[in-house]
């Protein structure tokens, strides 16, 4: 039985775009020029259409963010953008059993990933000044939203870091698919 084009077109996990767009930097700081229109084009067969945005700014290495992500009806596909520093990515399909199946990747400045909205999202800065623009196909839904605590797989998996994590993220239910 084959696949509808439909089904086939459906983005199954996170892709990742290195170098997709140009980072201008001097002594004064940094231009970041990002051609939407380009990235779109390089963007799966499926169509998406982005219209919420957010800034994420991370002060201090070593911090991190995670892992969020809204139910349905606002289910939120993500295209990540690093304009500055670099992250570890974390996704993981909601329906998956095993934490340890999480998807691990290392991105910075000028590269983009997009994470479908059937994963959770996280990620740890590997920088001082991680600045990520965040485009999104449904608004923030407080009702939707939701995420879960991965405290003992961060200190398994990076035990050398000393993270920086909020007491949001921490007192979020334990991982449980």
């Amino acid at each position: 039985m084959s696949k509808s084009r439909k089904d086939m077109m459906k983005l199954s996990k996170p892709i990742v775009f290195k170098n997709i767009f140009n980072i201008f930097d001097d002594n004064r700081g940094f231009l970041s020029a990002l051609d939407v229109q380009k990235l779109y084009k390089k963007l799966p067969g499926e169509k998406f259409n982005f219209t919420y945005q957010l800034l994420s700014y991370s002060e201090k290495k070593n911090t991190f963010r995670g892992m969020h992500y809204q139910e349905k009806p606002f289910a939120q596909n993500k295209l990540i953008v690093v304009h500055q520093g670099a992250i570890i990515d974390l996704a993981i399909e909601l329906k998956n059993k095993e934490i340890d199946t999480m998807l691990r990747y290392e991105i910075s400045a000028g590269d983009a990933i997009l994470v479908p909205k059937n994963y959770a999202h996280g990620f740890i800065s590997l920088t001082d000044n991680v600045l990520l623009q965040y485009f999104m196909d449904y608004e923030f839904s407080q009702e939707n939203y939701k995420g879960f605590n991965i405290t003992e797989f961060l200190e398994r998996e990076f035990h050398e870091l000393d993270l920086i994590i909020s007491e949001k993220d921490k007192n979020l239910n334990d991982y449980k698919p």
